[in-house]
């Protein structure tokens, strides 16, 4: 069922907030039951931005029956996503639309030349989202004026939380329960610091930065990119069997990455013919993909590791070279498919159906939702992800100079073993407010009397495990719990019938009991990252398959 807000003025006038059209057009309830629900309203939001009101078919492989049927569970195309109008969805907000020389995927961070290219795009692509027209909009005011607002100083997660808030008030004034996954921790623990006498239960896995310093998350994300790999790296040390022999991975990793610059100039040629390839996928070529492309066949081949690692210590420039070749011959043609899987960031898929024919919120169910291409257009571009960005952090970089000097200095502190990963994941958080003409940032999140639980995973490749630490600190009355896992969100981890399903018990039984049963920081067992995890997977910056069947009755009998 959806709820239009839109003809409901008497929730802003209770709120005494100027009403600024349109707002979300469409909240999705799945609703429980029995009337009223049991356990009220649970709002929620699996991060993004752009999870679209789909989200409420995660709810399909993240709570058991029961628990589903005593809520009633919202969801929201939040403002210019989805069935929203208007649409963040405009050529104009694509940065990959106007890259018409390549000059983003050219970007290499040790090439100062290519990183200016690549600033004068996202420069120009911020002037013209700004200034098109379809974001200027009219609203008459209660003296009966008219009045301009710009629809990207309104659409951001402050917004969002005040909707939920309309909501809550419409449906009847209880308080909420809330559970916020990666972007949805900022948006449920902006609502929670907004509204936090509103708030009933509260959750926020896979927790965002809960500030709004665009330097400092970019700083934190990069390294905890390298880190990620650091651990990925040295965990060939502790026995796990994912490297062959017994020997210091990184000094081996350090000599190969020698060796990558020696023969760089002969793969650079060698990968010419492969050059169009390449692009359809956005792939640079260059020493960063040489030696992922090493890397992957580094510790693909376990068999082959100690002689890569001997030749690499010798410095056997030839002796390597000719290796490096036989990789790539007819039979031996994997390791270019493999490299292509790595560096496609959307090789996540989820493995819960969603839509049906007569309510969908995906896009998937229908090509014409909310209009023609969407769904392809929003495959393709980070938009969504963009303005919520560019409007949520504050005061980004506005000289070319240092837009240029930031990047290729925080490249040279966390290189990624010579793979440009840690960084080159970051970028696009970044550009988005470079040249942005005026952000909204959001308040610190946190207060400290909202209780709940704040969950992070160890390992977690999207979102540093020091953002969890962050949150858990601006709410001192919530409960830490950590995952030692590498999935992006606890919830993830049911998702994929991962290891990590004892740990979410906690979240299910505070869901069906409201009270949190466990000592404040719980840190949950999970599969090594060097026995769950792939190089492919590390430097894709991706979760990693299941390897352990769940150990949760409740969730493997649903």
């Amino acid at each position: 069922m959806s709820v239009s807000l839109t003809e409901s003025y008497r929730a802003f006038e209770i709120l005494d907030i100027v009403y600024l059209s349109p707002s979300p057009k469409d909240f999705c309830v799945t609703f429980a039951v029995q009337q009223p629900a049991p356990k009220g309203n649970l709002a929620i939001h699996c991060g993004g931005p752009g999870s679209l009101s789909s989200c409420l078919y995660n709810a399909e492989i993240m709570l058991p029956d029961e628990l589903r049927g005593s809520y009633n569970i919202v969801a929201v195309d939040q403002r210019g996503m989805g069935r929203s109008e208007p649409t963040f969805m405009v050529e104009d907000c694509a940065v990959q639309l106007q890259d018409e020389d390549g000059a983003l995927s050219a970007m290499s961070l040790i090439n100062e030349d290519s990183v200016r290219a690549a600033s004068k795009v996202y420069k120009q692509r911020a002037l013209r989202c700004w200034n098109h027209p379809g974001f200027r909009l009219e609203a008459e005011q209660a003296d009966g004026s008219s009045r301009t607002f710009h629809f990207l100083e309104y659409s951001g997660t402050r917004q969002l939380a005040e909707d939920l808030e309309r909501f809550r008030v419409l449906f009847g004034s209880q308080k909420l329960n809330i559970y916020g996954i990666s972007y949805g921790t900022v948006v449920m623990g902006t609502y929670a610091t907004v509204f936090p006498n509103n708030v009933n239960l509260m959750i926020l896995d896979a927790n965002v930065d809960p500030g709004s310093d665009i330097v400092s998350r970019t700083v934190d994300d990069a390294r905890a990119k390298q880190q990620r790999l650091d651990y990925f790296i040295a965990s060939c040390e502790f026995g796990n069997g994912q490297c062959g022999g017994d020997r210091d991975m990184r000094t081996c990793v350090n000599n190969v990455n020698e060796m990558v610059d020696a023969v760089s100039e002969q793969f650079d040629s060698f990968l010419t013919p492969f050059a169009s390839l390449f692009e359809l996928f956005g792939i640079r070529i260059g020493k960063s993909m040489i030696m992922a492309i090493v890397l992957e066949l580094l510790f693909s081949v376990y068999e082959e590791v100690e002689f890569v690692c001997d030749i690499a210590a010798d410095g056997a420039v030839e002796s390597f070279w000719t290796w490096l070749m036989d990789k790539f011959t007819i039979e031996n043609s994997n390791p270019m498919v493999s490299l292509i899987a790595a560096t496609n960031t959307t090789n996540i898929t989820d493995l819960y159906p969603m839509d049906s024919e007569s309510k969908p919120t995906s896009g998937f169910a229908t090509p014409d939702f909310p209009f023609k291409d969407y769904t392809i257009f929003a495959e393709v571009t980070s938009v969504c992800q963009d303005m919520i960005t560019a409007q949520d952090m504050s005061l980004g970089a506005y000289d070319e100079d240092r837009y240029v000097k930031f990047l290729m200095e925080l490249h040279q502190q966390y290189p990624g073993a010579g793979t440009q990963m840690p960084v080159g994941h970051s970028i696009q958080w970044y550009s988005s407010t470079y040249y942005w003409p005026n952000s909204t940032p959001l308040a610190p999140m946190g207060n400290p009397f909202v209780k709940g639980i704040i969950a992070g995973q160890l390992h977690d490749p999207w979102t540093p495990y020091q953002w969890t630490q962050d949150m858990r600190n601006n709410f001192k009355s919530a409960t830490l719990l950590t995952s030692r896992s590498v999935n992006h969100g606890i919830n993830a981890a049911i998702g994929s019938l991962s290891s990590d399903s004892a740990c979410y018990d906690n979240i299910l039984r505070y869901l069906e009991t409201g009270v949190v049963d466990f000592t404040d920081g719980k840190a949950c067992e999970s599969a090594e990252i060097g026995d769950s995890c792939t190089i492919s997977e590390i430097l894709s910056n991706g979760q990693c398959p299941p390897h352990v069947e769940p150990q949760n009755n409740l969730i493997a009998n649903k």
